[in-house]
């Protein structure tokens, strides 16, 4: 963990922009639309490695990845956990909307 006795450290929590390319292979995946994984993870790993750079070089203290292979926190759950759905009165909001099963 950095530490400093000299300053505060700068950082952010949470999603930054993504490219365009990266967003529509999101949106069609979040879609349900077939995408190539493999290409899709590599893009993720690409998208990181330049959001990360762009952090260091404005002098972010501790970087992060951005958010860049997610569409948001909470569909990034729903798809490695159980028993959390969407309700049924969520219909037509974004998926950052849920209620536990």
């Amino acid at each position: 963990m950095k530490r400093s006795t000299d300053r505060i450290l700068t950082t952010h929590v949470g999603s930054l922009p993504r490219p365009d390319d990266l967003r529509a292979l999101i949106q069609k995946k979040q879609q349900g639309e077939a995408i190539d994984e493999a290409a899709f993870a590599a893009r993720v790993k690409t998208a990181v490695a330049e959001t990360v750079r762009r952090q260091a070089e404005a002098g972010i203290d501790i970087v992060a990845d951005g958010e860049m292979g997610r569409i948001g926190f909470i569909p990034y759950v729903n798809e490695r956990l159980a028993g959390i759905e969407p309700s049924a009165s969520a219909e037509g909001v974004p998926g950052e909307v849920l209620t536990q099963s």
